[in-house]
């Protein structure tokens, strides 16, 4: 469960940290989660920044994602600096490198499409196109295999009650 916790608390756990105190100290004197001051210590330490206002949401462009990915394989910067550099979280950013390891600035650049696919597939062939006549001739084809079809069909329904019933040919039972 996450717990917004003012600037103040922040502020506390940040003296407490130069006066000395450990983190489990910290977490019991402050009432902040030890993770989450394990986390600002470790990105303190590396960027020099304490932060004590919340992470604003970070709108991913492909701009942004084409610097983060040339930080961390050209500069090469730790994923942590990274993150406090930027304003990233850690998830965006795996996800990131994750794509970009597999298939490159396309992979990772690329647009998903959004929302729910359709459950019904669009139809291939477009009438819209098409002259009365060619309309009238795909018809006229689909209800002719149509018509073949019925008519096997009841000629098996047929052949099958003959045979049930013991009327038609017999073949010779000696």
């Amino acid at each position: 469960m996450y717990k917004k916790h003012t600037e103040e608390e922040w502020a506390k756990a940040f003296e407490l940290y130069k006066e000395g105190y450990n983190t489990p100290s910290i977490s019991r004197l402050t009432g902040l989660e030890l993770s989450e001051i394990k986390r600002h210590i470790r990105l303190y330490r590396q960027t020099g920044f304490w932060r004590t206002k919340r992470k604003t949401n970070v709108r991913s462009t492909p701009a942004l994602k084409k610097a983060v990915i040339d930080a961390v394989f050209k500069k090469s910067l730790s994923y942590a600096e990274v993150v406090a550099l930027y304003g990233l979280s850690f998830t965006s950013l795996g996800s990131w490198l994750r794509k970009f390891r597999h298939g490159g600035y396309e992979k990772l650049l690329a647009t998903k499409p959004k929302g729910r696919p359709p459950k019904m597939p669009k139809s291939k062939k477009s009438t819209k196109g098409m002259s009365e006549l060619e309309r009238l001739r795909e018809e006229n084809e689909y209800l002719k295999a149509e018509n073949a079809y019925l008519k096997k069909l009841k000629a098996l329904d047929q052949e099958e009650n003959a045979e049930m019933f013991g009327i038609g040919p017999r073949s010779s039972e000696n």
